[in-house]
């Protein structure tokens, strides 16, 4: 599998190919199916594969976890132009019904989210913005609910002297 570049690429629709062929996810089951020009929209799916189930066969709990693990660090870090730090800093999922078929999840981030997290650290302090997402199945009820905590900082070299 290919490794992640160290700059994205320039378009959404080559980032979403790249990251449907690296390997955590790939291997995992797991597929971004959609994700917006303007990063601000994406979805996802873990398809409904023997190894992505427990002993029980329902879905397994890490592998729901890790469908959520790097949406919203790879909005930001998109959105935020390459000039910030981003990385997950905490994560808590409450598993709330086992999952008997293949999943899904909708993750965006307002201009709202963006702006705050803009204005957080535009003096070049840490920031540790939250995001919560629900994980579902074809019928549309809650699997899980996900929240998700990012650290974000800028870059020194864009830090205000």
């Amino acid at each position: 599998m290919l490794p992640l570049p160290k700059k994205m690429p320039k378009t959404a629709n080559r980032l979403r190919h790249r990251l449907n062929l690296w390997s955590p996810l790939f291997f995992a089951g797991i597929k971004i199916t959609y994700l917006s020009d303007d990063y601000t929209h994406c979805r996802a799916t873990l398809k409904n594969w023997p190894f992505t189930k427990n002993p029980h066969g329902a879905q397994f709990g890490g592998s729901l976890f890790a469908l959520t693990d790097p949406i919203y660090a790879m909005m930001c870090n998109c959105l935020l132009n390459q000039t910030h730090y981003v990385w997950d800093k905490e994560a808590h999922i409450d598993f709330i019904k086992a999952a008997r078929g293949e999943v899904y999840l909708d993750c965006q981030i307002s201009r709202k989210e963006i702006d705050e997290i803009l204005s957080a650290t535009a003096s070049g302090e840490k920031h540790f913005p939250q995001f919560t997402v629900r994980v579902f199945d074809e019928n549309n009820e809650t699997i899980a609910i996900a929240t998700r905590t990012l650290y974000v900082r800028l870059k020194k070299e864009f830090r205000p002297q």
